[in-house]
């Protein structure tokens, strides 16, 4: 019973979430979807391949599956629904490996993501976007479960496209149990690995998100801190310190010192965010490229599939699938609209901080004033400019994008119902 008792209270203590860490949600996804395993314990690493070996195996079942149903069903509509199946798998597994061919990058914005965000576990918008973050992944695991236990409760394993195929059964009884068990777990591993490929996207553009707000609440306060700094300001002792008195033309010295150093803080901040956006640029360009072009082609198919069989309870949850992709390609257009104007509104924010009407008069403080400027038409010039998280580098994503994408849809589907009427 200790025993028991020692290994009830470890796993307690390994799913508490103290919210200390920004990422973790993401690093946990990141071992479902079978992308990358932080463990160095052989044990849990060849556990690792395994499950990678059934995830190829599951996905090799399906180009026999189209196979089987073009040249034996001889019904259009479930060849198209097999096909829009594969269609779907095909694109998890892409976006999977972009995820792993671009991991050195994503840990590379993690680590300084992490450091910023983990610093500020009680700001508001830190704290509101990780609790987000984490209420997705597990609704999206929680609907894709729900969607496993239909599968079994419905009989829909039963259906033509889940049955043994004649060339995998004439190999004997161990075939079919294999086959069974594969197909079997397929929802659920392929769904884990695409709430993986949402949940990274999602980690890395709310961290980017919550980031954008935290600089833009610094912006709003520039002047607040400084006006604060210079009333506290006080005559000191001539040893070893600097000295500034606060009355005076000292004290309009003084106050364009602390704007200049709070300005370059803050634009330093920003900058380095920019850098962080452009190395995760080739990362999401792909991703994302991929979602939409694949989206077009996998709801027209799905929605056409639907449509000729009418609602079942395999259709429902096909819709279900339909539905997530559609709600990904909105929330991430969405995300994306959302953070250009919030880093717009930086630039706004610094045009407003009123500085340029306090024209200083002493010499040395209109060297300061002039660099301030300088610094400030740079950001200015950078804020005006979208943030660069594109499709594929043609265009970039917004709802104006997401719009494009639902007309597309739609003419393929009328395009698939005009060719087979």
């Amino acid at each position: 019973m200790e025993r028991i008792r020692k290994l009830v209270a470890q796993l307690q203590i390994s799913v508490r979430d103290d919210e200390s860490d920004y990422f973790r949600t993401m690093d946990y996804f990141l071992i479902l979807g079978g992308i990358q395993l932080l463990s160095k314990n052989p044990v849990h690493q060849v556990l690792f391949l395994c499950y990678r070996m059934l995830m190829t195996v599951q996905f090799s079942v399906w180009f026999d599956r189209v196979y089987v149903a073009y040249s034996e069903w001889n019904s259009t509509s479930e060849l198209i629904g097999v096909i829009s199946f594969l269609l779907g798998l095909v694109m998890i597994v892409v976006r999977a490996i972009i995820i792993r061919l671009y991991l050195e990058d994503i840990y590379a914005a993690r680590k300084y993501l992490g450091a910023q965000l983990n610093g500020l576990r009680m700001s508001e918008s830190r704290i509101q976007s990780y609790r987000l973050l984490r209420r997705i992944g597990l609704v999206l695991e929680y609907t894709f479960f729900a969607d496993q236990i239909l599968f079994y409760a419905f009989g829909i394993y039963q259906d033509k496209q889940y049955t043994v195929p004649d060339n995998l059964s004439r190999l004997g009884w161990q075939m079919k149990l294999l086959f069974n068990i594969i197909i079997s777990t397929n929802h659920f591993v392929f769904s884990s690995v695409y709430a993986t490929i949402l949940t990274v996207q999602n980690t890395l553009l709310m961290g980017i998100g919550a980031e954008l707000d935290v600089i833009l609440a610094q912006c709003d306060g520039i002047m607040a801190r400084v006006d604060e700094k210079l009333k506290n300001a006080v005559d000191r002792d001539g040893d070893q310190r600097m000295l500034y008195d606060v009355r005076g033309s000292r004290a309009e010295y003084f106050f364009w010192k602390l704007m200049k150093r709070e300005l370059n803080v803050t634009v330093a901040r920003h900058s380095r965010l920019l850098e962080q956006i452009d190395i995760l640029g080739g990362f999401f360009k792909m991703n994302f490229l991929v979602m939409f072009y694949m989206a077009i082609v996998i709801i027209g198919c799905a929605s056409f599939y639907v449509n000729m069989l009418g609602l079942t309870v395999n259709t429902v949850i096909i819709l279900s699938y339909v539905g997530a992709i559609l709600l990904e390609s909105y929330w991430f257009c969405k995300i994306a609209d959302n953070m250009n104007d919030t880093n717009s509104q930086i630039g706004e924010s610094l045009y407003n901080l009123g500085w340029s009407e306090r024209m200083p008069e002493m010499p040395e403080a209109r060297k300061e004033y002039f660099e301030i400027r300088e610094t400030l038409l740079i950001v200015m010039t950078k804020v005006q400019q979208d943030l660069g998280i594109s499709c594929g580098g043609m265009f970039g994503l917004s709802m104006q994008a997401f719009h494009e994408l639902l007309k597309m849809i739609y003419s393929f589907l009328t395009f698939l119902l005009n060719t087979t009427s």
